[in-house]
């Protein structure tokens, strides 16, 4: 191996949801099911953030609408999920919410992609992942599927937390992918355009196409065709057919 890391993205790469949206959808309803359950308990003040978790669900669906049709950008969602799901909320309580779901999260990884990955890893490759998804999402689901130790790096998106409770989750990542791997990657670890693979699926991961050395982009299995075939033409980039055409291209290059 003439590289010395691979870095990849999250959604879409290494597993098969394109966005953090089935996440998002989990959080808000399990805190919907707990405050029904405080509500039938007598705990009738509860009606209050029903009726808030109520009107942010219908703001978050006019809005992903917007947003698909290139009508908001993705932090106005955010900062309508964040207002109107997680700020107030512990830390704990919402950790312990992911940690509920880590396991059908963990059934979504696609292990064509993370099983070359941990076999060149432990041949001496660095590795780490780039991504605008939730950093603690990301290890509880590697952690529940077995591969907590095939990543030396995790740079994503964090909760903002204040005195024990929540504000939000950042998005600082989205849309500036190029950026963060030489920040974090180039100027902090040392590493190169010539000597650093990565793995990505969309146009936000296209930038990073465009810093590399040829070939040493790398187009994942959930891709769309379009964006395989752009990519191969435009930047070299390697579209692998199967698990093994990855392991191979990984131990060779």
């Amino acid at each position: 191996m003439s590289y010395k890391a691979i870095i990849s993205d999250w959604n879409g790469t290494l597993i098969g949801y394109p966005s953090d949206e089935p996440l998002h959808k989990k959080i808000a309803y399990a805190i919907a099911n707990d405050l029904k359950s405080q509500l039938f308990k007598g705990e009738f003040w509860k009606i209050v953030d029903i009726i808030k978790l109520v009107r942010t669900r219908g703001k978050l669906k006019r809005g992903l609408c917007e947003f698909r049709e290139g009508k908001k950008h993705l932090q106005d969602i955010y900062d309508i999920f964040n207002d109107g799901v997680l700020k107030g909320k512990s830390v704990k309580y919402i950790t312990d919410i992911i940690d509920g779901f880590a396991k059908e999260f963990a059934k979504k990884l696609d292990n064509r992609v993370l099983r070359p990955i941990q076999a060149v890893h432990k041949e001496g490759a660095s590795t780490g992942i780039l991504s605008a998804s939730f950093d603690y999402s990301i290890s509880k689901t590697l952690n529940e599927a077995g591969y907590a130790e095939v990543f030396d790096d995790i740079v994503s998106n964090k909760l903002l937390v204040n005195d024990g409770k929540v504000l939000g989750i950042t998005l600082d990542i989205y849309e500036k992918k190029a950026e963060f791997l030489q920040s974090e990657f180039f100027e902090k670890r040392g590493l190169r355009e010539n000597d650093t693979l990565y793995l990505g699926d969309t146009i936000d991961d296209e930038p990073i196409a465009e810093l590399l050395a040829p070939g040493n982009f790398i187009v994942p299995f959930f891709a769309p065709d379009e964006f395989k075939e752009r990519l191969a033409s435009k930047h070299k980039a390697f579209v692998p057919e199967t698990e093994q055409d990855l392991l191979r291209y990984l131990r060779d290059r």
